[in-house]
């Protein structure tokens, strides 16, 4: 299982990935189902859930808007 932070725009998305994987946390980015549940048009990244609480805390840091997270399969 893949825990997934959603984002309101690719842009915000592809620079969360970019600060993630600057601190050694490996995502991807997705817009998959689990996102359109949250947001029908955002995106996504997707990781480990171990280090959700790590990712949401350096995304809070950087300034990067966040809608949510969701569980994905």
């Amino acid at each position: 299982m893949k825990k997934v932070i959603v984002f309101s725009s690719v842009t915000y998305a592809l620079r969360a990935q970019e600060i993630l994987k600057y601190n050694g946390i490996y995502a991807n980015l997705t817009r998959s189902r689990a996102v359109k549940n949250v947001r029908g048009c955002g995106y996504g990244i997707s990781f480990d859930p171990a280090y959700l609480s790590r990712a949401e805390g350096l995304l809070v840091q950087a300034g990067v808007p966040m809608l949510g997270s969701v569980d994905e399969k």
